[in-house]
């Protein structure tokens, strides 16, 4: 057997190895479905001070996990915090949270008690259109380059994002791209709606 025979037969079983990974997966995730089982759980994590609830992640697409994560968390829900006050459910959001070899997503389940909290918001970014800012405010989303002109902006009504490697803000026109820091990601989870750009 030559070397170049070899090479083939170890990337052959990778493969083959990768497959049955993805493969026993995704009947894993069916079988808990059919159950009628989330496949995910829920954990309480925090932006500054400001509680959230975060599923772990599941197979994005998968419109039956997000249904009964919706279900679960309905907007007006009471949410007992430990050591806290009840908070209740304001918006419940999908967002990325892995890409290759199988896409995933998550779930976040936000608070009324603080909604636009955050707001005004200033972050400092680089970006496509020589964007270098990103303003946030109760509105939505502007863009400004290096000479202080606003190059891009988007009501949050109409901003739909992809949280990969870096940020893809779309309106309803045309879409930028920044890189990503963890505030800025997070609320625009919260306030924007995931639409997959990345892959």
């Amino acid at each position: 057997m030559t070397d170049d025979q070899g090479i083939l037969i170890f990337m052959a079983a990778g493969v083959a190895a990768l497959a049955i990974i993805i493969v026993i997966g995704v009947l894993s995730s069916r079988r808990k479905r059919n159950s009628g089982t989330a496949t995910w759980t829920v954990g309480l994590q925090y932006l500054g001070e400001q509680p959230y609830l975060a599923s772990s992640d599941v197979l994005l697409n998968d419109k039956h996990e997000w249904e009964m994560f919706q279900s679960r968390y309905p907007v007006g829900t009471a949410v007992p915090i430990a050591d806290g006050p009840t908070l209740h459910v304001s918006s419940v959001k999908q967002s990325l949270r892995a890409g290759w070899p199988i896409a995933k997503a998550g779930f976040t389940a936000y608070f009324a008690e603080y909604a636009h909290s955050e707001f005004p918001a200033v972050f400092l970014v680089k970006g496509s259109n020589g964007i270098t800012v990103l303003d946030l405010d109760d509105s939505g989303v502007t863009a400004v380059d290096g000479t202080d002109r606003a190059v891009w902006s988007s009501t949050w009504r109409a901003l739909t994002f992809s949280n990969g490697p870096d940020l893809i803000l779309r309106n309803e026109k045309e879409a930028i791209h920044v890189e990503s820091n963890e505030p800025l990601e997070e609320l625009l989870i919260k306030y924007g709606t995931l639409k997959q750009m990345h892959f």
